[in-house]
């Protein structure tokens, strides 16, 4: 039987922190634990217990259950971690793909150039709300891969003013997704004129395969700018690559795609 000192450092080469190792391998050994059997068995502060509980139930290892108005923690499986762990090789993939070509536009980078490049960085949900802001610019049609459901990222409240304003502009959309049965789902209860988070036409979204793009967060094209909304519970970050070559090269790709995609009323008449 492997030693509990080993396989809390497998755990950490994992990418877990000590604390949650040791956390994660109290609740298998009692299966289930209220939060104060934790802090008393493990000998940890309440606070520092509920930071690295949060990091366990993200990875997928654990979750909060409500059993007869108690909350208790259970421990799942390690492997478990699979499906976060191929996410990120996924995103990894998808920024070595896109390398050659943000090397190349970086290096357009030059005094006065009009055709210049350049990178804004953006952090958290202010940074998001601002990203998805700045695309009211536009002075043409908004270019969007989109996983969906960014209202739950940025607020509600927040989501309502934006599509307000993207109504009262009256600016265009065209939207590609990788369809599932639950943003079909939600397309058909929110989707219809008059919603307050109704911003696309159900006339503007396609539908592409996720095996020929796999669309994670959002990436949105407008004037000269290509912006990347990567959304998570814990972190949310993006950038933006203003550059007039880059954008047009992604925007002729993405009229590629448009061309092949279905259209996503052929789904909802199903």
């Amino acid at each position: 039987m492997a030693k509990r000192e080993d396989l809390q450092k497998e755990l950490e080469n994992l990418g877990l922190s000590s604390k949650q190792a040791e956390l994660y391998l109290l609740l298998v050994a009692h299966t289930e634990l209220r939060i104060q059997e934790i802090v008393e068995l493990s000998h940890t502060p309440r606070s520092t217990v509920y930071e690295n509980l949060r990091c366990l139930y993200q990875l997928g290892i654990a979750e909060e259950i409500v059993d007869d108005n108690f909350k208790r923690v259970r421990a799942y499986p390690i492997g478990m971690m699979r499906h976060v762990l191929d996410e990120q090789i996924t995103t990894l993939q998808q920024r070595v793909a896109g390398l050659e070509a943000l090397e190349k536009s970086i290096g357009l980078i030059a005094g006065n150039d009009p055709r210049s490049t350049t990178i804004r960085y953006y952090k958290g949900r202010a940074g998001a709300r601002q990203i998805y802001w700045n695309t009211l610019k536009t002075k043409d049609t908004v270019y969007v891969y989109t996983e969906w459901g960014r209202q739950q990222y940025v607020g509600l409240k927040y989501y309502e003013r934006f599509v307000t304003e993207t109504r009262h502009r009256q600016l265009q959309e065209r939207v590609l997704i990788n369809l599932t049965p639950q943003i079909l789902e939600t397309i058909r209860q929110y989707n219809l004129p008059g919603t307050p988070i109704t911003r696309t036409r159900v006339e503007d979204i396609r539908v592409i395969d996720a095996t020929v793009v796999h669309i994670k967060g959002d990436t949105l094209m407008y004037n000269d700018v290509y912006a990347q909304v990567y959304l998570k519970n814990v972190e949310i970050n993006g950038f933006e690559i203003e550059g007039q070559d880059f954008v047009n090269t992604q925007r002729s790709i993405f009229e590629t795609l448009w061309n092949t995609a279905q259209p996503v009323t052929d789904f909802l008449a199903a």
